[in-house]
């Protein structure tokens, strides 16, 4: 049965230390400009009657963004706040690997945001543009698809002005830290769950995998790393025939990227949740002084499909 009073007080332990997170995140100049921000477009989007515009869609997107932008940031206090308690509890060197279901957990939801956000961002920029059916997976595009088309419209047979300001927010999302979550998220999502390591990696830790060498050049590279481990020929020869299964070459070597470092990983989660707080308020900001959030005559209003409050 499991100790329910040791639970109760593990959850006041780590809640303390969401608090102390949450505090330290919400006094960041970041989240400061985008919570003002935000309430500055929220005010703009409700203050009279929605107007049948196709520009408006870009509101809706933008209230996603916001709500993304929340969850991350929830999302990476938790993260921090059960690292820290597991720091306090274990120590480092007791365990084999130091690996936390909560610490991972939270870090997930941290980067899957993290890169959807991006996209949102993207589309929210995009719908103020181009109306596009986002029940149809063919219109519904990507970051980099986005940027591509706000960078070279003529090449997709688009006019499009006033659009630098948009497009240099788009570009502040992108660089190391980004690549990295995508390729975080790639592996989660399509391929082996990465690992995060709560005191750091080290090259025992984690399984080995057998990979089928198909190509040519995997085979030859292979062959390389073999030759400057092992200088003689018929050594290599042996150790070779033994790699067969089947009638397949078989490499037996842990996963890249399968393994990650905590610190790392946070660090990439943070800048870039602060660079999407700092693009998303950049962006609002922009909105709110264009039609149809500006001010309209009464006359060029019409009333939309939900009450304003």
């Amino acid at each position: 049965m499991p100790n329910h009073s040791n639970t109760i007080s593990i959850l006041h332990h780590v809640g303390k230390l969401y608090l102390e997170e949450e505090k330290k995140l919400v006094s960041s100049k970041e989240w400061i400009d985008f919570f003002k921000s935000h309430d500055h477009f929220r005010k703009a989007a409700f203050k009279g009657a929605l107007p049948f515009d196709p520009r408006f869609n870009s509101v809706h997107w933008g209230f996603a963004v916001s709500g993304l932008c929340r969850e991350i940031s929830v999302s990476y206090c938790w993260m921090n706040a059960y690292a820290r308690y597991y720091k306090n509890q274990v120590k480092q060197g007791t365990q084999p690997a130091h690996v936390d279901f909560h610490v991972s957990y939270f870090a997930d939801n941290c980067i899957t945001r993290i890169d959807s956000c991006r996209d949102k961002l993207a589309l929210m920029v995009w719908a103020f543009y181009c109306p596009f059916n986002p029940e149809k997976r063919s219109e519904t595009l990507d970051y980099n698809s986005v940027k591509e088309r706000l960078n070279y419209p003529l090449r997709f047979g688009l006019t499009i002005k006033n659009h630098e300001i948009f497009l240099n927010h788009l570009e502040a999302l992108k660089g190391k830290d980004f690549d990295r979550i995508e390729r975080y998220r790639n592996y989660k999502v399509h391929r082996m769950e990465p690992r995060i390591e709560i005191y750091g990696v080290a090259p025992h830790h984690g399984w080995d995998y057998m990979f089928p060498l198909y190509d040519e050049n995997e085979i030859r590279k292979w062959e390389k790393e073999l030759e400057s481990r092992y200088p003689e020929k018929q050594f290599r020869e042996n150790i070779k025939k033994g790699c067969y299964v089947k009638g397949v070459l078989y490499d037996q070597r842990k996963i890249i990227d399968s393994r990650w470092e905590f610190d790392e990983v946070c660090g990439h989660i943070e800048s870039s949740m602060k660079k999407l707080f700092k693009a998303s308020a950049g962006c609002f900001i922009v909105l709110t002084r264009r039609s149809p959030l500006i001010k309209q005559p009464r006359s060029q209003q019409r009333s939309g499909g939900f009450a304003t409050p």
